[in-house]
């Protein structure tokens, strides 16, 4: 399945139980503008803008994965397993697919 992130934090904004019907437990292919990159606790994270500026879609990355040198402003793709949503929408267990 393919999105952007527009269309998922979208989704969710309008009718959450739909959302989780289509996204939830599933693994998703994202494509968005990278806000940041972090690191908690030797997970890194990818976070893409979404059209909402309090909303993003965040991207745990998977152990050992490479983000290599993304950072604000680029355009990614990023596949995972959506997880839920709690004001951002969060993708577990994700790899960079396209830089």
């Amino acid at each position: 399945m393919e999105a952007t992130s527009d269309e998922i934090i979208a989704a969710y904004e309008a009718d959450e139980k739909a959302a989780d019907g289509v996204y939830l437990g599933k693994v998703v292919q994202v494509t968005g503008k990278v806000s940041g990159v972090t690191e908690e606790e030797g997970t890194k994270k990818i976070q893409l803008e979404t059209s909402n500026p309090m909303a993003l879609i965040i991207c745990e990355m998977e152990t050992g994965t490479e983000t290599g040198d993304v950072k604000a402003g680029d355009m990614v793709i990023v596949k995972g397993m959506c997880s839920g949503y709690l004001s951002d929408v969060i993708l577990v267990q994700s790899t960079l697919v396209k830089k």
